[in-house]
């Protein structure tokens, strides 16, 4: 999958509402970040960019949260999103 693709998968996913947590790691990281789900789901709808982490097939997404905050989301592909961690 190319970087043009995830990406347009990631805001699909994201606009459909399918996007899952990897609990509790990924909500203990957005609680650090100040981050909430809508905040995540709104990022990773309008994200700006990916990159694919090949070692562990992982996808780190750079959006905006809410407040126009820097988001970084690192992302799971497979019939839906499933959020590691963000920060």
């Amino acid at each position: 999958m190319t970087p043009d693709e995830a990406l347009a998968d990631i805001r699909g996913y994201a606009f459909a509402g399918r996007v899952t947590y990897a609990v509790p790691h990924a909500l203990n990281s957005m609680r650090k970040r100040g981050a909430t789900k809508r905040d995540v789901v709104f990022g990773l709808a309008r994200a700006k960019g990916c990159v694919h982490e090949p070692a562990v097939d992982r996808w780190r997404v750079s959006c905006l949260d809410t407040d126009g905050d820097e988001l970084t989301v690192i992302v799971e592909i497979d019939d839906g999103l499933l959020v590691v961690t963000a920060f």
